[in-house]
Order: structure tokens, then sequence, then C-alpha cells
């Protein structure tokens, strides 16, 4: 049991402590602004240098058009794509189609991620649509190739940015299916893994 005098200032305290709340001073619950529930939470802009290392590209080596193309290890944002790319993996594409409005086109291509990835995902998605329209730096691929893009394999980087229309948007970029680009992009994520806090 404690003294009569020791009572007075645990109650004061006690006293001090109801009003400013059991948070200490915090603002209570209801003065918070509420949090908005936004799909977008957390993606990044696709402006800047993310436009760059996702550029919505097919390198032309990826469709045969260049035998001798650069060395992965020379690519300067390999490592940037395999390291923050939510979904790093071989793809196939599985249907290619094209919406015409007068004279532009877009072609839409179906993707299924192969099994395993490189590296580990960061978005449970199996397959994904791409985009390519006229100001898409694969348009002049696509609009080569057309169809026959269908049932070709490219090793992917895909990752989400925050759309303007409110969704978020998937940009990528799309390499050629060879064990020295997959060498590379291993190579590339062990790097990030050893270099994390």
């Amino acid at each position: 049991m404690m003294p009569a005098a020791g009572a007075a200032p645990l109650r004061l305290a006690l006293a001090a402590l109801a009003t400013v709340g059991p948070a200490g001073g915090c603002v209570a619950d209801h003065e918070r602004p509420a949090a908005s529930v936004d799909s977008q939470a957390g993606l990044p802009a696709w402006d800047g240098r993310a436009r760059e290392v996702f550029d919505d590209n097919i390198e032309p080596a990826a469709v045969g058009f260049s035998l001798d193309g650069p060395s992965p290890r020379s690519d300067p944002f390999l490592r940037e794509r395999a390291q923050t790319a939510d979904v790093v993996a071989r793809v196939r594409v599985n249907t290619v189609t094209v919406d015409s409005i007068g004279e532009q086109s877009t072609y839409h291509l179906g993707i299924q991620v192969g099994y395993p990835p490189l590296a580990t995902p960061r978005a449970p998605d199996r397959t994904f649509e791409l985009h390519i329209r006229p100001q898409s730096r694969a348009f002049g691929v696509a609009k080569a190739i057309d169809a026959r893009l269908r049932g070709l394999t490219f090793i992917a980087f895909i990752r989400r940015f925050a759309g303007e229309a409110g969704e978020p948007e998937i940009h990528w970029h799309l390499s050629p299916d060879t064990a020295e680009v997959a060498t590379a992009v291993k190579e590339a994520v062990v790097l990030g893994e050893l270099s994390a806090p």
C-alpha cells in the first residue's frame, strides 16, 4: 500500500496523462487526416531516369535484327533494371493484337512469365499486357515484325509506376533470351543483395 503523501503526485501524473492522451502528446485519431486508399501508393513516377531504365523497348538483337549486339555487361541500365524491376524473368509472347485508329496503331503483347524467375518477384502476376504505342521506342520493331512476335521469348524487366489515370501503369524492357543476358542479370541481382543494408 502506498502512503497518502506519495499518492498525490501519482494522481497528478495520471491526471496529466489522461488529458494529454495515451500517446503522450500525439494527435488524437479523430484529428488525423484520413489515409486515402490508393492503388498507386508507394509507386514511383515514370519520369526522368525511370523512362530510360524502363523504356518500353525491345532490343533489336532480341528479335534477330542485330547478331552482334553489345554485351549485356556494357548496358548502362541492366544492373538498375535487374535490381529495381518488380519482375525479372524469361517471358513468352502468347498474343499480339493491334488496335488501329486512323493511321495510328497500338500493339498489345500478352506475355506469360516463365519459371523460375531470375530475381525474386515483387509482384505476383504471371501474365502481363505490354502496350506499344506509336511513341514507344519498340514501335519500329513491333511494326516490322507484327504478329511474328507471337511465340518469341525474351528476358523481361517489368515495373509498375504511378499512372496519370489513377491506376498503376506497367513499363518494361525486353532483352534477348540468352545465357549471357541471364548471367549478367543474376550477377546484378546478387550485387544488389550484397549491397542492401
